[in-house]
């Protein structure tokens, strides 16, 4: 049998343990959330620009873009709004 303070240790850090995962599901909700919204930006700013309504010009402009191997100079990663 292992000592009273020892088995509450374990189950302190079981319970830390427990309630990490449960932020790690969260924030993983959060960023999907995120990157939805920003995607969404992104394509709103490009029918801006492309000066068009029709999401299926807007799809294939972006399939015949080759995209970037690295961030641009905004190491925030924050978009301009030019």
């Amino acid at each position: 049998m292992v000592s009273k303070k020892l088995a509450a240790r374990l189950a302190k850090k079981q319970d830390e343990l427990e309630n990490a995962q449960e932020k790690v599901t969260t924030l993983k909700g959060e960023v999907a959330d995120l990157k939805k919204q920003v995607e969404l930006e992104l394509v709103q700013k490009l029918q801006q620009h492309l000066q068009t309504e029709d999401l299926a010009y807007v799809e294939k402009f972006i399939e015949q873009v080759s995209p970037i191997e690295s961030q641009t100079e905004n190491e925030g990663g924050e978009l301009n709004d030019d």
